[in-house]
């Protein structure tokens, strides 16, 4: 991502984590509950017309038993594209997912290109969110609680670098990068963070439920909001959002230049949806990039475009863990 800045094929396997990375992978929630109870009882026991409470009970355990095993949230995209006369290696686009206990994690980072070691930092970023010991609830409540101790770090490994004394100085102004998170948990409540211009968009019925946190395409700029590597962690204002997700919810996690694609694309009464779902492959994406950079509908920048899909299904389950 180029930013100036104030110094103040299917189911293949992923890197570790995500830069122009290939592939699809499959995560499960075990969703608890969901409204819509009507839609399962087909596939449970018939009960007697007047059962008694210990009965009752015994069919919300298995009510609960048979959503557990069947809604499931699904990592169905992952693509990243390097910008154009780069190597995939300068890709500065980094994300990372995990299902850990009871949630689905997956974080979004695209690193400032004109300041050092950007894609370090967003790789830190990322990371030390998806892969975090503290309870989530900590992470929400006060942002010092993640990124406080990932700044400290940060410098202690900045100070052991051999560097020239040019790079040296560069580096002392920091790295900078936007941030995006999202995580689902069992259920089915989702919760969001982001600093920056990277985008979250909830889909559902193929119409836009939600669009976190930019909401047109004129908030653009090349001074986005971004998380520093000297900022003063308690002060970092981070913007949160929540909600209920329902099966067929599609989450779409993307980079600025596809994010402000999109939002011109409803603008204009256009409907995105329908070729971002055509998307199957890291070729089909990257042709497609590379047509939009052609036309000049999009920046040439890295572009990274992410989707994680509420799904019912009956397969077996995947393995706990999971990485991009």
């Amino acid at each position: 991502m180029f930013r100036s800045f104030r110094t103040n094929p299917l189911l293949g396997a992923h890197p570790q984590y995500g830069y122009a990375s290939l592939g699809f992978k499959d995560i499960s929630v075990n969703a608890q509950k969901y409204g819509d109870r009507s839609l399962y009882t087909s596939s449970l026991k018939r009960s007697p017309s007047n059962p008694s409470p210990s009965k009752e009970k015994d069919l919300e355990k298995d009510l609960e038993s048979n959503l557990e095993n069947n809604v499931h949230c699904n990592l169905i995209q992952g693509f990243s594209v390097q910008k154009a006369g780069n190597n995939p290696t300068e890709c500065e686009d980094i994300w990372h997912f995990a299902k850990c206990n009871a949630r689905v994690s997956i974080a979004l980072s695209d690193g400032a290109t004109e300041s050092s070691f950007a894609r370090e930092w967003a790789k830190e970023l990322v990371t030390a969110f998806v892969d975090r010991p503290c309870p989530w609830q900590e992470i929400y409540g006060c942002a010092a609680n993640w990124l406080l101790p990932l700044q400290t770090n940060w410098q202690q490994w900045l100070a052991h670098q051999n560097l020239s004394w040019f790079a040296k100085r560069k580096a002392g102004s920091g790295a900078f990068a936007t941030f995006l998170s999202l995580e689902v948990f069992t259920n089915l409540s989702w919760k969001s963070l982001a600093v920056g211009d990277s985008c979250l968009f909830i889909v559902r019925d193929r119409l836009l439920h939600k669009s976190f946190p930019l909401q047109n395409s004129q908030e653009f700029s090349n001074c986005p909001k971004l998380i520093g590597t000297h900022g003063q962690a308690a002060n970092m204002h981070i913007s949160q959002i929540q909600g209920e997700a329902k099966i067929g919810d599609r989450f779409y996690l993307t980079t600025d230049a596809i994010a402000c694609w999109i939002l011109k694309q409803i603008e204009a009464n256009q409907d995105p949806w329908v070729k971002l779902e055509e998307i199957d492959s890291q070729a089909s994406f990257a042709e497609w990039v590379n047509e939009l950079r052609d036309r000049r509908d999009i920046a040439n920048d890295d572009t990274t475009l992410l989707c994680l899909q509420i799904q019912e299904t009956y397969a077996a389950p995947m393995p706990q863990n999971c990485e991009s």
